[in-house]
């Protein structure tokens, strides 16, 4: 059974605008060069067709190699029909580029050769079949123009988003391991010098023990401080990685590393989050940092406005992005964060936004408030 996309995923309103456009400017662009065309006619079967197009087109994102199959029928039919060459052929470009900008080699090439033959072979019925010099180049210059040129161009661009994308998981990648050797140096640090000093008032007070018992015991009470302290120093050291870091005031140095990566990022912030409360403050960051990964992974080339509103009774938390969408279904990390805002007694959302792109967006009251 054909499928048209996630099922209830409707297009953008910026996608429905442009092929509402498209279905009144490409007729009216017909009707006029169909004057300069002798044996060519353009008629309401004509106008259907590109209604059709159109229609087909603004499915390019949900389902693009569907859309890009059905833009290329109804173009084959609408010159069988010996509908007069036109602007519809615009379709077939902007298909072309969607489906390799959106579906990797493995899928868009057999439809893109398919697509080829049936546009040349559309073409020949309509050009005189003597094989000679300008209708071979006709023939080859049709689909090329049309379809592997755009098509083309849309694998590029895929190809240079991959490639900014495993930068920016690199660099994300290289920031965590740089954290870990932080870490492991200054337990290596701590640890090193509290075993240095726990290993030297040991010696002295077996060296003592039986002749200056006072002298062995202050050397066991230093064991015990060097201990105390030296616990006390990983403890706080190894809580970065779980309290330490991760709050609400670490959001602004979060969102530099975001943009350091590529994505440009917009942030908001209203209020202080000194109100809250550990478990709070940390929801608040791992909203903002899952969104963003969400927007790195999911949303393709685009741009993310992060808003955090610190109010007097409760927090709200929102990212947005202008890209291409989310999951159908929320991931791990969404249904994680939903499961924190709900045991804050907070609401969560995560949607499609009508304009285009995504939202994550929560609001649950803080400490102080409840």
């Amino acid at each position: 059974m054909i499928s048209w996309g996630r099922r209830g995923a409707l297009p953008s309103v910026r996608v429905v605008a442009v092929a509402a456009v498209l279905a009144v400017v490409v007729p009216a662009g017909t009707a006029l060069v169909a004057r300069f065309q002798a044996e060519a006619v353009f008629d309401a079967r004509g106008v259907v067709a590109i209604l059709l197009a159109a229609a087909a087109w603004s499915r390019h994102r949900a389902a693009p190699a569907v859309s890009a199959v059905a833009v290329v029928a109804i173009v084959v039919g609408y010159v069988l029909a010996g509908q007069a060459f036109g602007p519809i052929l615009f379709f077939v470009v902007l298909a072309a580029f969607a489906l390799t900008r959106h579906r990797p080699v493995r899928i868009a090439a057999p439809v893109c050769v398919a697509s080829c033959l049936a546009l040349a072979a559309a073409l020949w019925t309509r050009l005189d079949t003597e094989p000679h010099a300008v209708t071979v180049t006709l023939l080859l210059a049709w689909p090329t123009v049309f379809l592997a040129v755009p098509a083309l161009a849309g694998a590029l661009t895929r190809v240079r988003a991959e490639a900014a994308e495993r930068e920016r998981a690199a660099l994300i990648a290289r920031g965590a391991d740089e954290e870990r050797l932080r870490v492991a140096r200054e337990v290596h640090d701590i640890a090193g010098h509290g075993f240095a000093v726990v290993a030297m008032q040991a010696g002295v007070a077996l060296t003592v023990f039986d002749e200056q018992p006072a002298q062995a015991r202050l050397s066991l009470e230093a064991i015990r401080s060097a201990s105390e302290h030296a616990l006390h120093e990983l403890q706080a050291t190894l809580d970065t990685l779980h309290t330490g870091a991760p709050t609400a005031r670490d959001v602004p140095d979060l969102v530099e590393r975001v943009r350091a990566g590529g994505l440009p990022v917009a942030l908001s912030v209203t209020g202080d989050p000194g109100m809250l409360g550990e478990r709070e403050s940390a929801t608040v960051y791992r909203l903002v940092q899952e969104a963003l990964t969400n927007v790195l992974r999911h949303a393709g080339p685009t741009a993310a406005e992060v808003d955090v509103e610190y109010g007097v009774h409760e927090v709200s938390v929102a990212v947005r992005d202008r890209g291409a969408g989310g999951a159908a279904e929320p991931g791990r990390g969404l249904r994680g964060l939903r499961q924190r805002v709900e045991e804050l007694q907070g609401t969560f959302t995560a949607r499609e936004r009508p304009t285009g792109g995504y939202e994550v967006a929560a609001t649950f009251p803080h400490g102080g408030s409840r």
